[in-house]
Protein backbone atom coordinates (compact mmCIF):
# COMPACT_ATOMS: atom_id res chain seq x y z
CA UNK A 1 0.00 0.00 0.00
CA UNK A 2 2.75 2.24 1.13
CA UNK A 3 4.33 1.65 -2.71
CA UNK A 4 1.41 2.72 -4.15
CA UNK A 5 0.38 5.97 -2.20
CA UNK A 6 4.06 7.54 -3.26
CA UNK A 7 3.13 6.44 -7.08
CA UNK A 8 0.27 8.06 -6.27
CA UNK A 9 2.04 11.23 -5.19
CA UNK A 10 4.29 11.24 -8.22
CA UNK A 11 3.90 13.83 -10.81
CA UNK A 12 2.68 12.84 -14.22
CA UNK A 13 6.02 12.98 -15.63
CA UNK A 14 7.31 11.11 -13.01
CA UNK A 15 4.34 8.46 -13.58
CA UNK A 16 5.11 8.19 -17.37
CA UNK A 17 8.59 7.92 -16.67
CA UNK A 18 8.64 4.72 -13.86
CA UNK A 19 5.80 2.99 -16.37
CA UNK A 20 8.80 3.48 -19.29
CA UNK A 21 11.16 1.61 -17.36
CA UNK A 22 8.99 -1.16 -16.29
CA UNK A 23 7.80 -1.54 -19.94
CA UNK A 24 11.44 -1.37 -20.88
CA UNK A 25 12.69 -4.08 -18.28
CA UNK A 26 9.84 -6.42 -19.70
CA UNK A 27 10.98 -5.68 -23.03
CA UNK A 28 14.36 -6.53 -21.99
CA UNK A 29 13.45 -10.22 -20.39
CA UNK A 30 11.50 -11.06 -23.31
CA UNK A 31 13.93 -10.37 -25.95
CA UNK A 32 16.55 -12.37 -23.27
CA UNK A 33 13.95 -15.15 -23.05
CA UNK A 34 13.26 -15.55 -26.95
CA UNK A 35 17.09 -15.18 -27.79
CA UNK A 36 17.55 -18.16 -25.75
CA UNK A 37 15.08 -20.07 -26.94
CA UNK A 38 15.78 -19.08 -30.77
CA UNK A 39 19.99 -20.26 -29.87
CA UNK A 40 18.83 -23.74 -28.32
CA UNK A 41 16.14 -24.62 -31.64
CA UNK A 42 19.05 -23.79 -34.00
CA UNK A 43 21.13 -25.52 -31.75
CA UNK A 44 18.95 -28.59 -31.59
CA UNK A 45 18.69 -28.38 -35.34
CA UNK A 46 22.48 -28.30 -35.92
CA UNK A 47 23.51 -31.05 -33.49
CA UNK A 48 20.56 -33.62 -33.19
CA UNK A 49 18.15 -33.20 -36.63
CA UNK A 50 19.07 -33.52 -40.42
CA UNK A 51 17.84 -30.26 -40.97
CA UNK A 52 19.60 -28.13 -43.35
CA UNK A 53 20.18 -24.37 -42.81
CA UNK A 54 21.80 -21.33 -43.88
CA UNK A 55 23.04 -21.09 -40.31
CA UNK A 56 25.83 -17.81 -40.70
CA UNK A 57 22.53 -15.56 -41.64
CA UNK A 58 20.76 -17.50 -38.70
CA UNK A 59 23.54 -16.91 -36.79
CA UNK A 60 23.93 -13.35 -37.52
CA UNK A 61 20.45 -12.62 -37.31
CA UNK A 62 20.97 -13.58 -33.78
CA UNK A 63 24.54 -11.93 -32.77
CA UNK A 64 22.91 -9.05 -33.83
CA UNK A 65 19.82 -9.59 -30.65
CA UNK A 66 22.75 -10.24 -28.82
CA UNK A 67 24.63 -6.89 -29.38
CA UNK A 68 21.39 -5.06 -28.80
CA UNK A 69 20.38 -6.89 -25.84
CA UNK A 70 23.77 -5.78 -24.31
CA UNK A 71 23.11 -2.03 -25.54
CA UNK A 72 19.59 -1.80 -23.51
CA UNK A 73 20.80 -3.76 -20.96
CA UNK A 74 23.64 -1.14 -20.64
CA UNK A 75 20.52 1.86 -21.04
CA UNK A 76 18.69 -0.06 -17.91
CA UNK A 77 21.45 0.26 -15.73
CA UNK A 78 21.73 4.09 -16.21
CA UNK A 79 18.84 4.19 -15.50
CA UNK A 80 17.14 4.93 -18.69
CA UNK A 81 14.07 4.23 -20.85
CA UNK A 82 12.87 3.86 -24.13
CA UNK A 83 9.68 6.09 -24.34
CA UNK A 84 6.46 5.91 -26.70
CA UNK A 85 7.83 5.69 -30.20
CA UNK A 86 10.91 4.41 -29.66
CA UNK A 87 9.75 1.58 -27.58
CA UNK A 88 7.05 0.60 -30.25
CA UNK A 89 10.26 0.38 -33.19
CA UNK A 90 11.86 -1.48 -31.13
CA UNK A 91 8.75 -4.10 -30.96
CA UNK A 92 8.36 -3.69 -34.30
CA UNK A 93 12.19 -4.74 -34.97
CA UNK A 94 12.09 -7.93 -32.91
CA UNK A 95 8.93 -9.09 -34.76
CA UNK A 96 10.84 -8.36 -38.36
CA UNK A 97 14.11 -10.14 -36.29
CA UNK A 98 11.91 -13.20 -35.76
CA UNK A 99 9.84 -13.26 -39.13
CA UNK A 100 13.11 -13.20 -40.92
CA UNK A 101 14.59 -16.42 -38.27
CA UNK A 102 11.39 -18.77 -39.19
CA UNK A 103 12.07 -17.57 -43.10
CA UNK A 104 15.40 -18.96 -42.78
CA UNK A 105 14.28 -21.92 -40.76
CA UNK A 106 10.95 -23.38 -42.56
CA UNK A 107 8.85 -20.52 -43.17
CA UNK A 108 4.97 -20.89 -42.84
CA UNK A 109 5.24 -24.26 -41.77
CA UNK A 110 7.59 -23.69 -38.93
CA UNK A 111 5.83 -25.00 -36.10
CA UNK A 112 7.49 -21.90 -33.89
CA UNK A 113 5.43 -19.03 -35.68
CA UNK A 114 3.52 -18.92 -32.33
CA UNK A 115 5.95 -16.96 -31.19
CA UNK A 116 4.24 -14.01 -32.69
CA UNK A 117 1.52 -14.05 -29.77
CA UNK A 118 4.44 -13.52 -27.40
CA UNK A 119 5.47 -10.22 -28.72
CA UNK A 120 1.44 -9.42 -29.56
CA UNK A 121 0.72 -10.16 -25.80
CA UNK A 122 3.78 -8.34 -24.65
CA UNK A 123 2.55 -5.16 -26.55
CA UNK A 124 -0.78 -4.93 -26.02
CA UNK A 125 0.28 -4.85 -22.25
CA UNK A 126 3.00 -2.44 -22.18
CA UNK A 127 1.86 0.26 -25.25
CA UNK A 128 -1.19 2.34 -25.93
CA UNK A 129 -4.15 0.82 -27.77
CA UNK A 130 -3.06 2.36 -31.07
CA UNK A 131 0.19 0.76 -31.07
CA UNK A 132 -1.17 -2.71 -29.69
CA UNK A 133 -3.09 -2.73 -32.97
CA UNK A 134 -0.24 -1.55 -35.20
CA UNK A 135 1.78 -4.49 -34.27
CA UNK A 136 -1.00 -6.75 -34.02
CA UNK A 137 -1.53 -6.05 -37.98
CA UNK A 138 2.41 -5.42 -38.87
CA UNK A 139 3.02 -9.08 -37.24
CA UNK A 140 0.03 -10.36 -38.74
CA UNK A 141 1.87 -9.20 -42.50
CA UNK A 142 4.55 -10.80 -41.51
CA UNK A 143 3.53 -13.99 -40.92
CA UNK A 144 1.28 -13.93 -44.80
CA UNK A 145 4.78 -12.66 -46.37
CA UNK A 146 6.25 -16.15 -44.94
CA UNK A 147 3.43 -17.75 -47.69
CA UNK A 148 5.22 -15.81 -50.28
CA UNK A 149 8.43 -15.82 -49.82
CA UNK A 150 10.92 -18.15 -51.77
CA UNK A 151 12.66 -20.96 -50.31
CA UNK A 152 16.03 -19.87 -48.20
CA UNK A 153 19.17 -20.89 -49.53
CA UNK A 154 20.03 -24.32 -48.07
CA UNK A 155 16.56 -24.59 -46.77
CA UNK A 156 15.07 -28.26 -46.50
CA UNK A 157 12.03 -28.16 -48.82
CA UNK A 158 9.80 -30.43 -46.85
CA UNK A 159 9.95 -27.65 -44.25
CA UNK A 160 9.69 -24.47 -46.69
CA UNK A 161 8.01 -25.20 -49.40
CA UNK A 162 8.17 -22.85 -52.72
CA UNK A 163 4.88 -20.89 -53.34
CA UNK A 164 4.12 -22.86 -56.98
CA UNK A 165 4.35 -25.78 -55.01
CA UNK A 166 1.18 -24.44 -52.90
CA UNK A 167 -0.92 -25.11 -55.63
CA UNK A 168 0.32 -28.79 -55.93
CA UNK A 169 -0.30 -29.54 -52.44
CA UNK A 170 -4.18 -31.27 -51.19
CA UNK A 171 -7.00 -29.28 -50.58
CA UNK A 172 -6.61 -30.63 -47.00
CA UNK A 173 -2.93 -29.30 -47.32
CA UNK A 174 -4.14 -26.05 -48.52
CA UNK A 175 -6.71 -25.78 -45.98
CA UNK A 176 -4.63 -26.45 -43.09
CA UNK A 177 -1.80 -23.99 -44.22
CA UNK A 178 -4.46 -21.07 -45.03
CA UNK A 179 -6.28 -21.86 -41.41
CA UNK A 180 -3.25 -21.64 -39.86
CA UNK A 181 -2.71 -18.02 -40.87
CA UNK A 182 -6.51 -16.91 -39.99
CA UNK A 183 -6.41 -18.46 -36.48
CA UNK A 184 -3.26 -16.52 -36.05
CA UNK A 185 -5.17 -13.78 -37.10
CA UNK A 186 -8.36 -14.36 -34.84
CA UNK A 187 -5.87 -14.95 -32.44
CA UNK A 188 -3.80 -12.02 -32.65
CA UNK A 189 -6.85 -9.12 -32.61
CA UNK A 190 -8.67 -10.96 -29.76
CA UNK A 191 -5.37 -10.93 -27.50
CA UNK A 192 -4.60 -7.27 -28.26
CA UNK A 193 -8.71 -6.49 -27.97
CA UNK A 194 -9.17 -8.31 -25.02
CA UNK A 195 -5.88 -7.17 -23.37
CA UNK A 196 -6.90 -3.39 -24.08
CA UNK A 197 -9.89 -4.03 -22.78
CA UNK A 198 -8.58 -5.70 -18.80
CA UNK A 199 -6.18 -2.94 -19.19
CA UNK A 200 -8.80 -0.08 -19.46
CA UNK A 201 -10.39 -1.68 -16.72
CA UNK A 202 -7.24 -1.73 -14.10
CA UNK A 203 -6.77 1.82 -15.13
CA UNK A 204 -10.27 2.44 -14.18
CA UNK A 205 -9.77 0.47 -10.91
CA UNK A 206 -6.25 1.96 -10.18
CA UNK A 207 -7.95 5.69 -10.36
CA UNK A 208 -10.64 4.60 -8.28
CA UNK A 209 -7.82 3.20 -5.78
CA UNK A 210 -6.11 6.82 -6.13
CA UNK A 211 -9.36 8.79 -5.36
CA UNK A 212 -9.85 6.38 -2.27
CA UNK A 213 -6.79 6.80 -1.24
CA UNK A 214 -6.45 10.62 -1.93
CA UNK A 215 -9.91 11.14 0.09
CA UNK A 216 -8.92 9.09 2.76
CA UNK A 217 -5.16 11.17 2.94
CA UNK A 218 -7.31 14.68 3.03
CA UNK A 219 -10.00 13.18 5.82
CA UNK A 220 -6.69 12.23 8.13
CA UNK A 221 -5.52 15.71 6.94
CA UNK A 222 -8.80 17.51 7.90
CA UNK A 223 -8.78 15.65 11.22
CA UNK A 224 -5.28 17.00 11.98
CA UNK A 225 -5.99 20.54 10.78
CA UNK A 226 -9.21 20.04 13.15
CA UNK A 227 -7.35 19.39 16.02
CA UNK A 228 -5.07 21.88 15.13
CA UNK A 229 -7.82 24.57 15.25
CA UNK A 230 -8.98 23.32 18.73
CA UNK A 231 -5.91 23.44 20.71
CA UNK A 232 -5.08 26.66 19.34
CA UNK A 233 -8.27 28.01 19.80
CA UNK A 234 -8.21 26.74 23.63
CA UNK A 235 -4.46 27.91 23.85
CA UNK A 236 -4.88 31.12 22.51
CA UNK A 237 -9.14 31.67 24.32
CA UNK A 238 -7.25 32.76 27.71
CA UNK A 239 -4.79 34.92 26.74
CA UNK A 240 -6.60 37.06 24.02
CA UNK A 241 -9.78 37.17 26.68
CA UNK A 242 -7.45 38.91 29.22
CA UNK A 243 -5.63 41.17 26.53
CA UNK A 244 -9.12 42.03 25.99
CA UNK A 245 -10.23 42.65 29.13
CA UNK A 246 -7.09 45.06 29.75
CA UNK A 247 -7.59 46.87 26.52
CA UNK A 248 -11.57 47.23 27.75
CA UNK A 249 -10.25 48.74 30.92
CA UNK A 250 -7.89 51.15 29.97
CA UNK A 251 -9.99 52.38 27.26
CA UNK A 252 -12.52 52.56 29.48
CA UNK A 253 -10.08 54.83 31.96
CA UNK A 254 -9.57 57.19 29.39
CA UNK A 255 -12.98 58.17 28.35
CA UNK A 256 -13.39 58.95 31.87
CA UNK A 257 -10.46 60.82 32.73
CA UNK A 258 -10.41 62.48 29.15
CA UNK A 259 -7.80 60.55 27.99
CA UNK A 260 -9.14 61.05 24.02
CA UNK A 261 -8.25 64.74 24.28
CA UNK A 262 -4.73 64.24 26.67
CA UNK A 263 -3.20 61.17 25.00
CA UNK A 264 -4.75 60.47 21.14
CA UNK A 265 -2.24 58.31 20.29
CA UNK A 266 -2.67 56.30 23.60
CA UNK A 267 -6.40 56.04 22.75
CA UNK A 268 -5.83 55.35 19.63
CA UNK A 269 -3.56 52.11 20.16
CA UNK A 270 -6.18 50.75 22.83
CA UNK A 271 -8.72 50.81 19.77
CA UNK A 272 -5.96 49.17 17.51
CA UNK A 273 -5.50 46.39 20.31
CA UNK A 274 -9.19 45.80 20.81
CA UNK A 275 -9.76 45.38 17.30
CA UNK A 276 -7.00 43.33 16.40
CA UNK A 277 -8.50 40.74 19.23
CA UNK A 278 -11.13 40.88 17.59
CA UNK A 279 -9.77 40.17 14.43
CA UNK A 280 -7.26 36.85 15.98
CA UNK A 281 -10.77 35.43 17.58
CA UNK A 282 -12.70 35.75 14.37
CA UNK A 283 -9.90 33.80 12.90
CA UNK A 284 -9.79 31.00 15.48
CA UNK A 285 -13.19 30.51 15.10
CA UNK A 286 -13.21 30.28 11.20
CA UNK A 287 -10.22 28.31 11.61
CA UNK A 288 -12.12 25.63 13.48
CA UNK A 289 -14.79 25.83 11.32
CA UNK A 290 -12.74 25.20 7.71
CA UNK A 291 -11.26 22.37 9.81
CA UNK A 292 -14.33 21.13 10.62
CA UNK A 293 -15.30 21.79 13.97
CA UNK A 294 -19.22 21.71 14.66
CA UNK A 295 -19.10 25.59 15.04
CA UNK A 296 -22.35 26.45 12.81
CA UNK A 297 -23.04 29.62 10.81
CA UNK A 298 -26.07 30.62 9.88
CA UNK A 299 -27.22 30.79 5.99
CA UNK A 300 -28.25 34.00 4.51
CA UNK A 301 -29.88 34.96 1.33
CA UNK A 302 -27.40 37.22 -0.82
CA UNK A 303 -26.70 38.30 -4.42
CA UNK A 304 -23.19 38.28 -5.82
CA UNK A 305 -22.85 42.09 -5.57
CA UNK A 306 -23.30 42.18 -2.06
CA UNK A 307 -20.92 39.61 -1.40
CA UNK A 308 -18.17 41.27 -3.49
CA UNK A 309 -19.23 44.79 -1.59
CA UNK A 310 -18.71 42.74 1.97
CA UNK A 311 -15.56 41.56 0.69
CA UNK A 312 -13.97 44.89 -0.67
CA UNK A 313 -15.06 46.44 2.46
CA UNK A 314 -12.64 44.52 4.40
CA UNK A 315 -9.47 45.20 2.17
CA UNK A 316 -6.98 47.73 2.51
CA UNK A 317 -7.27 50.50 -0.05
CA UNK A 318 -4.90 49.91 -2.56
CA UNK A 319 -5.63 45.79 -2.59
CA UNK A 320 -9.26 47.42 -2.85
CA UNK A 321 -8.09 49.34 -6.22
CA UNK A 322 -6.71 46.31 -7.83
CA UNK A 323 -9.61 44.31 -8.35
CA UNK A 324 -12.03 44.72 -11.07
CA UNK A 325 -14.87 42.90 -10.26
CA UNK A 326 -17.75 41.79 -12.91
CA UNK A 327 -21.12 40.20 -12.35
CA UNK A 328 -22.91 38.07 -15.25
CA UNK A 329 -25.41 36.67 -13.04
CA UNK A 330 -28.16 39.00 -13.90
CA UNK A 331 -28.56 39.43 -9.79
CA UNK A 332 -29.40 35.89 -8.83
CA UNK A 333 -29.97 35.50 -4.98
CA UNK A 334 -28.50 32.27 -3.37
CA UNK A 335 -28.38 31.14 0.16
CA UNK A 336 -24.97 30.16 1.59
CA UNK A 337 -22.78 30.41 4.60
CA UNK A 338 -21.77 34.63 3.55
CA UNK A 339 -18.82 34.92 5.65
CA UNK A 340 -17.31 31.66 4.81
CA UNK A 341 -17.81 31.98 1.36
CA UNK A 342 -16.22 36.20 1.63
CA UNK A 343 -13.45 34.22 3.92
CA UNK A 344 -12.28 31.92 0.36
CA UNK A 345 -13.13 34.18 -1.70
CA UNK A 346 -10.63 36.84 -0.23
CA UNK A 347 -8.35 34.37 -0.22
CA UNK A 348 -8.53 33.65 -3.80
CA UNK A 349 -7.76 37.28 -4.70
CA UNK A 350 -4.64 37.75 -1.79
CA UNK A 351 -3.07 35.21 -3.77
CA UNK A 352 -3.88 36.64 -7.18
CA UNK A 353 -2.22 39.87 -5.83
CA UNK A 354 0.28 37.91 -3.97
CA UNK A 355 1.35 36.42 -7.56
CA UNK A 356 1.20 39.71 -9.68
CA UNK A 357 1.24 42.70 -6.85
CA UNK A 358 0.94 45.24 -9.17
CA UNK A 359 -1.65 44.27 -11.77
CA UNK A 360 -4.87 44.23 -11.70
CA UNK A 361 -7.22 40.82 -10.24
CA UNK A 362 -9.71 40.36 -12.28
CA UNK A 363 -13.46 38.82 -10.40
CA UNK A 364 -16.05 37.10 -12.73
CA UNK A 365 -19.03 36.10 -11.27
CA UNK A 366 -21.44 33.67 -13.87
CA UNK A 367 -23.93 31.01 -13.88
CA UNK A 368 -25.39 28.88 -16.71
CA UNK A 369 -28.12 26.14 -16.27
CA UNK A 370 -26.73 24.26 -13.76
CA UNK A 371 -23.34 26.48 -11.94
CA UNK A 372 -22.34 29.60 -10.37
CA UNK A 373 -18.86 30.34 -11.28
CA UNK A 374 -16.90 32.70 -9.41
CA UNK A 375 -13.09 33.92 -11.50
CA UNK A 376 -10.17 35.17 -10.12
CA UNK A 377 -7.82 35.90 -12.79
CA UNK A 378 -4.05 37.18 -12.51
CA UNK A 379 -1.34 38.21 -14.62
CA UNK A 380 1.22 36.76 -12.52
CA UNK A 381 4.10 34.07 -13.43
CA UNK A 382 1.97 31.70 -13.66
CA UNK A 383 3.17 27.63 -12.78
CA UNK A 384 3.81 24.37 -14.43
CA UNK A 385 1.37 21.75 -14.80
CA UNK A 386 2.96 19.64 -12.52
CA UNK A 387 2.62 22.70 -9.85
CA UNK A 388 -0.78 23.28 -10.64
CA UNK A 389 -2.10 19.70 -10.32
CA UNK A 390 -0.64 19.68 -6.64
CA UNK A 391 -1.88 23.11 -5.89
CA UNK A 392 -5.23 22.12 -4.06
CA UNK A 393 -3.02 19.42 -2.09
CA UNK A 394 -3.24 20.55 1.92
CA UNK A 395 -0.25 21.77 3.39
CA UNK A 396 1.24 22.43 -0.26
CA UNK A 397 2.53 26.00 -1.17
CA UNK A 398 4.95 27.74 -3.35
CA UNK A 399 5.40 30.62 -0.73
CA UNK A 400 8.35 31.51 1.27
CA UNK A 401 8.29 29.95 5.07
CA UNK A 402 5.62 31.81 7.17
CA UNK A 403 4.01 33.50 4.21
CA UNK A 404 1.23 30.81 3.92
CA UNK A 405 0.26 26.96 5.21
CA UNK A 406 -1.11 25.98 1.86
CA UNK A 407 -4.50 25.49 3.01
CA UNK A 408 -6.23 28.68 0.82
CA UNK A 409 -6.98 26.67 -2.43
CA UNK A 410 -7.45 23.47 -0.21
CA UNK A 411 -10.07 25.00 2.22
CA UNK A 412 -11.78 26.39 -0.89
CA UNK A 413 -12.05 23.30 -2.93
CA UNK A 414 -13.53 21.51 0.55
CA UNK A 415 -16.38 24.22 0.78
CA UNK A 416 -17.67 24.28 -2.79
CA UNK A 417 -17.81 20.57 -2.86
CA UNK A 418 -20.10 20.78 0.06
CA UNK A 419 -22.05 22.25 -2.23
CA UNK A 420 -21.87 20.00 -5.01
CA UNK A 421 -18.96 22.03 -6.53
CA UNK A 422 -15.14 21.93 -7.12
CA UNK A 423 -12.13 24.22 -7.93
CA UNK A 424 -9.94 24.52 -11.03
CA UNK A 425 -7.15 25.86 -11.31
CA UNK A 426 -5.57 26.60 -15.43
CA UNK A 427 -2.01 28.20 -15.06
CA UNK A 428 0.72 28.50 -17.36
CA UNK A 429 4.58 29.72 -16.84
CA UNK A 430 4.47 33.81 -17.64
CA UNK A 431 0.69 33.83 -18.27
CA UNK A 432 -0.82 34.06 -15.58
CA UNK A 433 -3.55 31.43 -13.32
CA UNK A 434 -7.35 31.66 -13.19
CA UNK A 435 -8.80 30.13 -10.23
CA UNK A 436 -12.77 29.04 -10.77
CA UNK A 437 -15.34 28.53 -7.67
CA UNK A 438 -18.33 26.56 -8.71
CA UNK A 439 -21.48 25.31 -6.71
CA UNK A 440 -24.16 23.51 -7.50
CA UNK A 441 -27.37 26.13 -8.15
CA UNK A 442 -30.12 23.44 -7.08
CA UNK A 443 -27.85 23.19 -3.54
CA UNK A 444 -27.41 26.76 -3.01
CA UNK A 445 -30.78 28.77 -4.04
CA UNK A 446 -32.97 25.64 -2.54
CA UNK A 447 -33.25 23.25 -0.24
CA UNK A 448 -30.58 24.30 1.69
CA UNK A 449 -30.10 24.11 5.49
CA UNK A 450 -29.83 26.32 8.90
CA UNK A 451 -26.61 25.99 9.21
CA UNK A 452 -23.25 25.77 8.15
CA UNK A 453 -20.89 23.34 9.61
CA UNK A 454 -17.67 23.85 8.20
Amino acid sequence: MRTAVQHNNLTGEEKNTVSARIAFAWLLHLRWGALAAQVLLVLIALFFLEITLPYRIIFGILAFEIITNLLFGFLKKKKMSLHGQLFALVMLLDTALLTALIHYSGGPMNPFTFLYLVHITLGAILMPPGWSWGLAFFTTGCYATLFFLPAAGGASQACHPEPGMLTTLSDPLKIHLQGMWIAFAVTAFFIVFFVSRIQLALARHQKTLADLQEEKTKSEKMASLATLAAGAAHEFSTPLSTIAVAAGEMLHALKRNNGEREFPELFADVILIRDQVKRCKDILFHLAADAGDQMGEPFTDFSMNTLMENLLDTLPTPLKNQVQYTDRTGGIIVRMPLRTLRRIVRGLIKNAQDAAPNAPVLVECRQDATRLYIEVTDNGSGMSRDIADRAAEPFFTTKEPGNGLGLGLFLAKSIAEKFGGGLSLISEPGKGSKVTLFFDLQQITAGTPEAFHG
